[in-house]
């Protein structure tokens, strides 16, 4: 793997966000203006490594949903959860419920060597449309344009990927009677517009998939306590298809039943009575009273097990040496001198902190909103990162490697100044090298 640097195209801004990446600008909160989308460098590699890479994705999901089951044991106490979440977590992963997508986060050091596994968001992984659909957009322009040779390749069958997978979904919701109507939420306490862009693009895949689809935001959800039935807020009659009414209801209310639900939202938010995005703290509640009748949620509550960083001491002790793995422990540093120290349900680079053998100490000074995480933390060894100098200073890159049902299909590269990959890190396109 090698980085090269490219002339911006015109009026790049303009088409980035054409391709549905509209939140690339923002400003520092000492002013500083930061590009998320880098225009002019892109991370090229060679087809073996980009098999033997997809090969390393597949087998270290596989090997997540070893160490899935093996939390669900309760091998790790409940994972920062409260008791019925974690109960939860287990009985969706007993009933194999389905999911959709996942992204790992490698530290790859581009000469052939095994990646290594940073952390693995399995619950609501974004950063979607500039993988899928916006780096597609600058290969194909640049071929156009003839200054890239026709037969360039780009590690990336994402789109075609999810659209499949939703297809399939579709066909099981409609042979159980689900229904094929897709409902897709975010929160709006998301201010910059990636939540919303991101459920937005998985609506125009579900629809090209053939599903019926509104979006929605996660405070629209409600409960109707007599049908013991998740359900949209309400509605004008006639403005939606599955709904039902109940004696002692309003004159013309009616109740869209929600079966089927994308929602990008954390589970363990959802669960703990910490829910600020639908404002009802008894939500969690429900979801757990009633599980098995409500239909399929996507990404499904076992996910919870693959988006806490516990994972990463399962998987070190079903498979401790794994080439691909870091040592990680639940109890302190043990002998590691270098190390970084992760919170359990950390985002973003938040909360994480990075430990030097010469007592120096790296965060990003911010801390992951989460109550009752005091004290939950995970210590993995540290390993750094490549540097990839450009004309502009260094470059350290982490491969954003996508699974959609347990492949993989495609990756995007984040680039940050430093250590921590955080909320300033600049994302860059890829490129296969022909031979």
């Amino acid at each position: 793997m090698e980085r090269v640097e490219f002339t911006p195209r015109s009026d790049w801004r303009r088409k980035i966000q054409q391709t549905g990446l509209v939140y690339s600008h923002s400003v520092r909160e000492d002013g500083t203006e930061v590009e998320y989308w880098n225009e002019g460098a892109a991370y090229v590699f060679t087809l073996p490594e980009v098999e033997a890479l997809e090969q390393q994705t597949e087998e270290l999901h596989r090997m997540c949903l070893e160490a899935a089951r093996y939390m669900a044991s309760g091998a790790l106490g409940t994972l920062g959860l409260a008791r019925e979440g974690f109960e939860l977590a287990a009985w969706s992963l007993e009933q194999s419920e389905p999911d959709v997508y996942a992204r790992f986060d490698l530290a790859y050091a581009g000469d052939g060597s095994p990646a290594k596994l940073l952390e693995y968001n399995g619950d609501t992984p974004t950063g979607l449309i500039e993988a899928s659909v916006t780096q597609w957009h600058w290969m194909r322009e640049r071929v156009e344009s003839g200054e890239l040779p026709a037969e360039t390749d780009q590690w990336n069958g994402i789109h075609e990927a999810l659209v499949a997978r939703w297809r399939t979904l579709l066909h099981e919701s409609l042979r159980s009677e689900d229904g094929g109507r897709l409902f897709v939420a975010h929160s709006d306490l998301d201010t910059a517009g990636e939540d919303w862009d991101t459920v937005a693009y998985m609506r125009d895949l579900a629809g090209e998939a053939g599903w019926e689809h509104t979006g929605i935001e996660m405070k629209d959800i409600g409960w109707h306590g007599v049908a013991r039935q998740f359900v949209r807020n309400q509605e004008p009659a006639g403005s939606a298809r599955s709904v039902f009414t109940l004696p002692g209801d309003e004159p013309g209310t009616q109740w869209p039943v929600i079966r089927n639900l994308f929602k990008l939202y954390p589970w363990e938010d959802l669960v703990s009575g910490d829910d600020r995005a639908t404002g009802d703290q008894e939500f969690g509640a429900f979801l757990v009273s009633d599980r098995g009748r409500l239909g399929h949620w996507y990404e499904p509550a076992w996910k919870m097990f693959l988006s806490n960083k516990l994972l990463l001491v399962a998987l070190w002790r079903l498979f401790p040496g794994h080439e691909n793995l870091l040592p990680s422990y639940a109890d302190g540093p043990n002998d590691m001198t270098d190390f970084v120290v992760k919170p359990v349900f950390g985002r973003e680079g938040d909360g994480i902190t990075v430990h030097r053998a010469d007592g120096s100490v790296t965060s990003n000074g911010s801390e992951y909103r989460r109550a009752g995480t005091a004290g939950e933390r995970v210590w993995q060894q540290y390993h750094e990162l490549p540097d990839f100098p450009g004309s502009e200073g260094h470059n350290h890159p982490v491969l954003g490697s996508w699974v959609v049902d347990g492949e993989s299909f495609g990756v995007g590269i984040r680039e940050s100044d430093g250590p921590i990959t955080d909320y300033w890190c600049r994302f860059a396109p890829n490129l296969i090298r022909q031979a």
